[in-house]
């Protein structure tokens, strides 16, 4: 987001007032998501996640990185996570693990129980994934 700083304002606060853009951000905060992630966090259509990453990359809001056949967004302005931070507070509870099918959602799936506090699968940090498990 470059140049005058009331129009970088204005711009990232219309980016803020779209619920979905909102959400997926806070989940961005958590660390790196794939859109199937997201898709599963968020119940919406892959073609509509994909719209919202592409409007928030598009205003340097967030980035991807290519992994294989998975791209993974993460947030690219440290400012917009302070924003969220002041507006949503600390980083919560992590969303519950979804049904997503990324190499690291499965990879977290699989890990031992000692490796459960410290998982960074499509972003997530469980602390106890007892609780989502069936």
């Amino acid at each position: 987001m470059k140049g005058d700083p009331y129009r970088q304002a204005v711009r990232l606060f219309g980016l803020l007032a779209h619920p979905a853009r909102l959400r997926i951000l806070d989940e961005l905060r958590r660390g790196e998501a794939c859109v199937c992630h997201l898709q599963a966090v968020l119940k919406r259509p892959q073609p509509y996640i994909s719209q919202q990453l592409r409007v928030l990359r598009q205003a340097g809001v967030i980035e991807a990185r290519k992994q294989g056949l998975y791209v993974y967004y993460r947030l690219a302005d440290e400012r917009v996570e302070r924003l969220l931070g002041e507006i949503l507070g600390p980083v919560g509870t992590p969303s519950p693990l979804p049904a997503c099918s990324c190499p690291q959602c499965q990879e977290e799936l699989t890990l031992p129980d000692d490796h459960l506090h410290r998982a960074t699968g499509c972003g997530l940090q469980i602390p106890n994934l007892e609780a989502v498990r069936l």
